[in-house]
């Protein structure tokens, strides 16, 4: 049986988001536990991913807006346009992984991604206004 490079990607993708989601103990505790009860169900990981993402994102903009407070007016012009970038790459990016194979797992695999991209930029952000040690 001969697996498409489409395939393999996207069991690439999903094996290394997983095994990222899975090392990172920093989502939430009710994101693991739903995880675990969706029984590897399409639609129920993918509400999972769905609150997660919106914990994720309220996270985000709470940073962003902390961080705009805490730069002067030209760093806040470029974290204004870097925002910008980095919204339309995560979208691009994650919009890719949703059509690579036609098959569920490009959802799944977008969805990963969307919640790893906004959580990895939330973290992002709140290292911007961190006091340096």
């Amino acid at each position: 049986m001969h697996l498409s490079k489409k395939w393999l990607l996207a069991i690439a993708v999903t094996t290394l988001s997983a095994g990222a989601q899975a090392a990172d103990d920093s989502y939430s505790s009710s994101y693991s536990a739903c995880m675990d009860e969706s029984g590897g169900v399409t639609m129920n990981m993918l509400d999972c991913m769905g609150s997660e993402t919106e914990q994720q994102d309220a996270r985000l903009n709470q940073n962003y807006k902390a961080a705009m407070q805490a730069l002067d007016k030209g760093q806040q012009n470029q974290l204004r346009d870097a925002q910008r970038l980095w919204i339309n790459f995560r979208d691009a990016d994650c919009a890719l992984l949703a059509s690579l194979t036609g098959g569920s797992i490009d959802r799944i695999n977008s969805a990963s991604c969307f919640l790893d991209m906004t959580k990895q930029r939330a973290d992002g952000l709140e290292r911007l206004v961190e006091p340096s040690l």
